[in-house]
């Protein structure tokens, strides 16, 4: 069999340069658990209140997008938009509880109406120009 040397067993301190270079391994080590356990800990933490927090899309009977007005379940909302005698609708646009209404006026001038459904009333009146 092959005598063992007990000089072999025995570390050896390392001089002092290698020395340096295990400090700064270990502390590159240390700092680097330490921030992928802070970013663990984000994820974990925004996973949790995802969890936690109510649903964001609106049920029946929940509010219209962008209004305080609660829509009806059982029948749908019902709303008149008075319009300018003699107003012609080129094309109407629909954002949350507004309905803006584009077209021609009695007179001949382009004009853009916006309707607020949750009000009930006309809320703009826009004269078109083109300069």
């Amino acid at each position: 069999m092959t005598k063992v040397n007990d000089d072999d067993l025995d570390e050896k301190p390392l001089d002092p340069e290698m020395e340096k270079v295990r400090r700064k391994m270990v502390r590159l080590l240390a700092v680097s658990i330490g921030v992928m356990f802070i970013g663990l800990m984000a994820v974990l933490g925004a996973i949790v209140y995802k969890f936690t927090q109510r649903d964001a899309a609106p049920a029946a009977g929940d509010l219209v997008a962008g209004s305080s007005m609660t829509v009806p379940s059982d029948a749908p909302l019902e709303a008149v938009a008075a319009l300018p005698a003699g107003f012609v609708i080129e094309s109407v646009t629909l954002d949350g509880a507004r309905v803006g209404f584009f077209g021609r006026a009695a007179d001949g001038s382009m004009r853009l109406i916006i309707h607020d459904v949750s009000l009930g009333r006309a809320v703009a009146d826009v004269v078109v120009i083109n300069r």
